[in-house]
């Protein structure tokens, strides 16, 4: 019995020490488990924190890309860090982030994806190109406080009138008033855009400014008569490869045997000129210094003539020079009239005599030997040195355009409108190189049409000739079966008669101080290629097709039998649609409209985008257009 009780006793222990055992593994195990569990907590829980860290960067791409659009509208994709991560911007102007169509052209995708170690987040805005105003297709202010009624034509698309509305003249869409008379009532409806007129005004201004009926000075030589223009490092001393001098010039014998000196630098060793002899004008260059003296022996030097001038008629001459230290060929150019001639072998000139306008130094090189004390018999007008080869289409564009003075590589500009005095001011801003006048009087010059005209007739405007691509009249301007190519602006400081199929290309921005009067032209290319009008004065625009955005800030805006894609933006208080005049796009109006005949119409539609263009109006967040992906 006692053995039995000893080896029951023997038995429990080992139980308990079994029981213990299993008690201990049961909790390691749990122990385990739970340590298991916090570890991927406090993992999902970084995670997490990173994921917001990674949506909050590409919230801040979003923010950059709004204003970054709002700013230049510019559409480049572009990328930025911050917070350890990286996030890039991209526009789609076709698609959404799914790859289906924008439902209008002025929407565009902006999209921005951020990274932040291996966490991503990608998120999309659709903005459009114009304030919410321009989400109907009419929107009337109403400032007059009239009672919408219009009865004939129509307005397809939803509306807003500030008022009491009372007609079914909306064929598809909502009508939304202020009253709810007439319509469902909004009690928050958009604002009338802000527009900016900065750029519009600092325009007109400047065209204001411009010279009016430009009276153009020249001087006029004759026997001894020459300018003298002083040395200096801007035109003879040191080395030049490359050099474009151009003139205007009227001689009163181009039949002359004598020598007629328009241009000339340097002298018996290197140098170069322009000049006339019996019915020719020549321009050539020469460095007679060998190579074993270290220069180029450009000998005896190149001549290039042109029979192409008449006696008593202004042309202009160019010569460009583009150089090495050796001689090569087509160095030296010449240019007639905006028109390349011919071109020669050349090379860079070392230093030389200074220069002379209308004169030539004692032992000067010519086609046919050498001399000194030759002269100009006629006028000259807007000489200038460039240290640089202007291209033929730089030489064409500025031939007939009175230039700033601080345009890249001019070194000596010399307009002769002083019209008085002895100094022939050099009227670029780089340098002074003033030249002394001696014995040459003052008289007319050319017409230099860029600055003077107030009728284009049967030809092309191309406003990248112009400075800074802005054609600037100070007073009233007639366009004629004109094209006018952009980028850029013409702006009227006075009544614009634009008539007779006459076109206003893509990226072009018109302003008109006075009234605006189109018949039977076009504006803008299409709705993607789109041009912008901004008058002051009363806008009529009659059988004509505008592509873009009409900006009538007068008292009256009429449109007869024209035809509109994109968006008017009216301040006046008259303003008509007459005699089948179609929109489609969107007006938005300061008053209300009169809806003439059964026949004209407003269409709610796409509006053009103005990408890289500043038209002073703000794009906008579409709402609800807010997504992550």
């Amino acid at each position: 019995m006692k053995q039995f009780k000893e080896q029951i006793k023997s038995e429990s222990g080992v139980i308990l020490m079994a029981s213990t055992m299993g008690i201990f593994i049961i909790l390691s195990l749990l122990a385990f488990y739970l340590a298991r569990f916090a570890v991927t907590e406090m993992r999902t829980g970084g995670y997490h924190t990173m994921d917001i860290k990674t949506r909050n960067l590409a919230m801040t791409g979003l923010e950059h890309g709004i204003q970054s659009f709002k700013l230049s509208r510019s559409i480049s994709t572009f990328t930025g860090s911050f917070n350890t991560g990286d996030y890039s911007v991209s526009y789609d102007t076709l698609f959404n982030e799914a790859g289906a169509a924008l439902p209008y052209t002025n929407y565009i995708t902006l999209k921005s994806k951020a990274t932040i170690n291996d966490v991503e987040r990608n998120l999309r805005l659709i903005i459009s190109t114009l304030p919410e105003a321009f989400c109907f297709s009419y929107y009337g202010k109403n400032t007059g406080s009239v009672t919408f009624n219009e009865s004939l034509g129509a307005i397809s698309g939803d509306m807003y009138h500030n008022g009491n509305v009372n007609t079914s003249i909306v064929s598809s869409g909502t009508i939304y008033n202020s009253t709810g008379s007439g319509g469902t009532q909004l009690s928050s409806p958009p604002l009338f855009p802000d527009l900016d007129i900065t750029n519009y005004e600092s325009l007109l201004s400047s065209a204001a400014s411009s010279p009016g009926s430009y009276q153009n000075y020249a001087l006029d030589f004759n026997s001894s008569d020459y300018v003298l223009i002083g040395g200096s490092s801007d035109i003879n001393s040191g080395i030049h490869s490359q050099r474009t001098i151009e003139a205007w010039f009227r001689t009163n014998n181009k039949d002359s045997s004598t020598r007629q000196v328009i241009y000339e630098e340097g002298g018996g060793t290197r140098g170069l000129n322009i000049y006339i002899q019996s019915g020719y004008l020549y321009i050539g260059g020469w460095n007679r210094r060998t190579i074993q003296q270290g220069e180029s022996n450009w000998t005896p030097g190149t001549w290039k003539q042109t029979s192409s001038i008449q006696s008593n008629q202004w042309h202009h001459v160019a010569l460009t020079l583009n150089g090495g230290s050796t001689v090569s060929a087509n160095a030296l150019t010449m240019y007639l009239d905006g028109n390349l001639i011919t071109a020669g072998n050349g090379s860079q000139l070392w230093g030389h005599n200074p220069a002379n306008i209308g004169r030539t130094r004692n032992g000067s090189r010519y086609h046919n030997g050498t001399g000194n004390g030759y002269t100009f018999n006629g006028k000259i007008d807007e000489v200038r040195i460039w240290n640089i080869a202007r291209t033929p289409s730089q030489i064409a564009g500025k031939k007939d355009t009175v230039l700033n003075g601080n345009e890249t590589n001019l070194t000596a500009y010399y307009n002769f409108q002083e019209n008085s005095g002895s100094t022939a001011n050099d009227t670029q801003t780089q340098s002074n190189n003033d030249g002394t006048i001696s014995g040459a009087t003052w008289t007319s010059g050319p017409p230099l049409s860029k600055m003077s005209q107030s009728t284009y007739t049967n030809t092309t405007i191309n406003l990248s000739t112009y400075s800074n691509n802005q054609l600037l009249k100070n007073g009233d301007l007639t366009l004629t079966n004109v094209t006018v190519n952009g980028p850029g602006y013409l702006a009227v400081a006075g009544d614009l008669t634009v008539q007779s199929n006459s076109i206003i290309k893509k990226n072009v921005t018109i302003l008109c101080s006075g009234d605006l009067t189109m018949t039977g032209s076009q504006i803008g290319n299409g709705i993607r290629t789109a041009a912008v009008l901004y008058i002051k004065g009363t806008t009529s625009l009659s059988s004509s097709t505008i592509n873009g955005l009409v900006v009538a800030k007068g008292s009256t805006c009429i449109l007869s039998s024209t035809n509109v894609s994109g968006a008017i933006l009216n301040y006046g208080s008259t303003f008509t649609l007459a005699n089948n005049s179609d929109i489609t796009g969107s007006v938005v109006s300061n008053y209300s409209v009169d809806i003439q005949d059964a026949n004209s119409s407003i269409m709610k539609g796409s509006l053009p985008p103005f990408f890289g263009l500043g038209i002073g109006l703000d794009p906008m967040v579409v709402p609800g257009s807010y997504l992550e992906y």
